[in-house]
């Protein structure tokens, strides 16, 4: 399957400036954000893809967060939907022990909300 391209940060909650968001939009640069300071409990990030399209799958590269929930909506507005239910990126004893922080996860269209996956 092919990338769909991330274009633009519309908005972030928090961001370290050596690993602002929108290094999001340059994965083959490392594409790392971090939030301001450890251990923030949540963070957020809505980024505009380059064009519509339905995805069937994501690859998501942590950097020490323990769990990841991906919605998507339509720039002509309305509610956003659940693509990706919450997800575990880290098993408890990992979070705590602030093992394996980065890795790739992949989640396939199994994974994935029919309703979300017809967004783009």
């Amino acid at each position: 399957m092919p990338e769909i391209p991330l274009t633009r940060v519309v908005s972030v909650t928090s961001a370290d400036p050596r690993h602002p968001a929108e290094n999001l939009l340059r994965p083959d640069d490392g594409g790392r954000w971090r939030g301001a300071a450890a251990g923030e409990k949540q963070l957020s990030v809505v980024l505009e893809l380059g064009e519509s399209k339905a995805i069937h799958s994501l690859h998501i590269g942590n950097d020490g967060a323990a769990f990841v929930e991906v919605l998507v909506g339509s720039s002509a507005g309305g509610e956003f939907q659940v693509l990706l239910p919450s997800a575990a990126l880290m098993s408890p004893s990992e979070s705590r022990a602030g093992a394996e922080p980065r890795r790739v996860r992949i989640f396939s269209q199994e994974s994935l909300l029919r309703a979300g996956a017809g967004q783009g």
